[in-house]
């Protein structure tokens, strides 16, 4: 029942909106990519549309103008083609990228000052230690600190206490 009202209203609003959709016969392809952003979306598709019945004929006999116009709406850079990227995008990313780099490091140095003294397991003795036990349980006896003739330092860092 909703659907038998709806047709009138649906059937007078595509008649009007087909009488005042009507493009001009051909629209100029001079400058095209100037003036391809300015044309509407109606306008662009039947420039589209033209030029695809114009190659689809003879090709010696399009213009230059046709076939600049015809490489431009295949290939050219607009719709998904659109470059995403704008001049100077290089400087802005390697200064943001610096940026946060900087920053970090502040802040690992600023922690690093405020953090208490260094963890147990880093001092000599700690390391020492882990070498003997590394030995008594015969750990990576291949090549690591229990193998025959080992003359690394095993757990031992040169880092300061």
């Amino acid at each position: 029942m909703l659907r038998n009202l709806a047709r009138p209203a649906l059937r007078a609003t595509q008649r009007r909106c087909a009488s005042t959709t009507s493009v001009g016969s051909e629209i100029p392809l001079t400058n095209l990519e100037l003036r391809w952003k300015t044309l509407s979306v109606q306008e662009q598709g039947s420039l589209a549309k033209q030029l695809e019945k114009v190659q689809a004929g003879d090709w010696s006999k399009m213009t230059v103008d046709q076939k600049k116009a015809a490489y431009w709406v295949a290939f050219g850079p607009h719709g998904a083609r659109t470059p995403l990227t704008g001049p100077g995008h290089a400087v802005k990313v390697v200064a943001g990228a610096s940026a946060v780099v900087a920053v970090s490091g502040a802040l690992f140095l600023w922690i690093r000052a405020k953090g208490n003294e260094r963890p147990a397991t880093l001092t000599k003795e700690w390391q020492e230690a882990s070498n003997e036990y590394a030995r008594a349980n015969k750990i990576n006896p291949i090549s690591g600190v229990s193998s025959e003739g080992y003359k690394g330092a095993g757990f031992v860092s040169n880092s300061k206490n």
